[in-house]
Order: structure tokens, then C-alpha cells, then sequence
């Protein structure tokens, strides 16, 4: 949802005032980290994407279109962050036993944390995405569409489908 003066701050941000970006920024670095904790499953990591999406965001400010919103442009490029990294060196270091470090005492809390990500890390990036974007930020259809580079309603199927792979052969369905 665009903020009335989110329009002003972009062109004034666009025009190389860097305190307009910073107020740009604000409201984003909070779902910004949880999509990037969400694809990478390492807090740390994540922070560094969002420091780099921020970077490279500020440079490609000219990209954005006119009267579009920031949020979905801005996720869109931590994805896209996320992914690469997930490519490269620093990806290739993450394994699943990353995730069982730390444990010494696990309650049932630590224990669905765990299922949740081993869940989401059977997903392809795409369906893994479109599942952090709509659960966990709570982003409406429009904007994970336009993150994603789909429709409306190929954002909505992908969802679907992918909550079908993940869930267990037990449980009812689930509804969003």
C-alpha cells in the first residue's frame, strides 16, 4: 500500500537526496530481513542481502517506475539478492545441518521451526518465494505478483501447489 507521501520521497530520492531514501527504507528493512530470513534460513546472511538489495536499490533507483511503489520493487530485488547468493560460495556453504546447530534443548517451538524450514527448503526458489512472501510477510496477492513476476492468479496457483508438496499426508487442508 503507497503512503501519500511515498511519491514524493521517491522523486526527491531519485534526485540524489539520500535522507528522502533512508525515510523510503524505514518501513522495508522489517519484511525485507524476514523474506530474506524466510529464503535463506540464516539471520545473519540475511542481513547482509537487505545491506546489499539497499545498495544496489539506491543505484537502480532510476528503474522504478513512475507512480509505482517502492515495497514491491524493492522486495523484488532482495529476492533476487537472496537467489544469487544462494548460487554463489556463501549459498553453497549452507547445509541442512546449519539448521540442526544450536539445539542443545529443543522444545516444540525450536522443533516446528525446524520442520517449517525443511518444509520450505524441498520448494524450488519459485514456490519458495511466492510461500515467504504471502506467510510470512503477510503481503497481498497484487504485490507477491508483482515480486514474483506473475499474474495475480499464477502467484495464487503457485501458492497453492506448493502448500500441496508441503503438506503432511495427514492434516486437513489449509486455508489463507
Amino acid at each position: 500500500m503507497e503512503r501519500p507521501d511515498e511519491q514524493v520521497l521517491i522523486e526527491r530520492a531519485k534526485l540524489g537526496e539520500e535522507i528522502a531514501y533512508e525515510r523510503l527504507l524505514v518501513s522495508l528493512v522489517e519484511p525485507a530481513h524476514k523474506l530474506a530470513c524466510g529464503l535463506l534460513h540464516d539471520s545473519h546472511l540475511a542481513e547482509d542481502v537487505v545491506q546489499e538489495a539497499a545498495l544496489k536499490a539506491w543505484r537502480r533507483l532510476g528503474n522504478l517506475r513512475s507512480g509505482a511503489s517502492i515495497r514491491p520493487w524493492f522486495l523484488g530485488i532482495v529476492a533476487n539478492q537472496c537467489r544469487d547468493v544462494r548460487r554463489g560460495h556463501w549459498g553453497r556453504l549452507l547445509t541442512k545441518a546449519d539448521v540442526d546447530l544450536g539445539l542443545e534443548s529443543p522444545d516444540e517451538e525450536a522443533l516446528r521451526r525446524i520442520e517449517v524450514r525443511r518444509a520450505l527448503e524441498r520448494l524450488n526458489r519459485h514456490d519458495r518465494l511466492i510461500v515467504v512472501l504471502h506467510i510470512y510477510l503477510e503481503l497481498p496477492w497484487p504485490e507477491v505478483a508483482v515480486i514474483a513476476g506473475l499474474t495475480e492468479a499464477g502467484a495464487r496457483t503457485r501458492f497453492y501447489r506448493a502448500l500441496a508438496k508441503i503438506r503432511p499426508r495427514n492434516h486437513a487442508p489449509v486455508t489463507v
